[in-house]
């Protein structure tokens, strides 16, 4: 190491004072230079975090929002279901009503009189005219 005397002797010298002014500037310099970096790379991680956070509380939202979605489109997939079921036991009940309309008026025809004959007679007519 330098003793303070060499030193002391060093910066007599008008080059020497020079010198060491030059490397006092150059050491704030670099201590400057160097706390500049450290800052950059605090504000660096800060930023990263506060994006990390960002991007964690959007995913959250959608997931949120999706999930939301989701149980609309499950209600109202269940409620087609409902009418759809609803709608075919309907149909059903109309055809069987039908079916069975069918049926007792081709007992009222057989019931008339003349049951061979291939032509409409007055009574047949009424019956035909009751099913509209």
């Amino acid at each position: 190491m330098i003793s303070l005397a060499a030193l002391a002797g060093f910066a007599a010298r008008p080059i020497g004072k020079a010198a060491l002014i030059a490397l006092g500037v150059a050491a704030l310099v670099a201590i400057g230079g160097l706390g500049a970096w450290r800052a950059a790379a605090t504000i660096s991680t800060m930023v990263d975090e506060a994006a990390a956070t960002a991007k964690a509380e959007r995913d959250a939202h959608w997931r949120a929002e999706i999930a939301e979605a989701n149980v609309k489109v499950a209600r109202a997939e269940a409620e087609q279901a409902r009418a759809a079921m609803a709608a075919e036991t309907s149909i059903k009940a109309a055809e069987k009503g039908r079916e069975d309309a069918l049926k007792d008026l081709e007992k009222q025809n057989a019931a008339l009189s003349g049951g061979d004959r291939r032509c409409l007679g007055r009574a047949r007519v009424r019956l035909l005219n009751k099913t509209r």
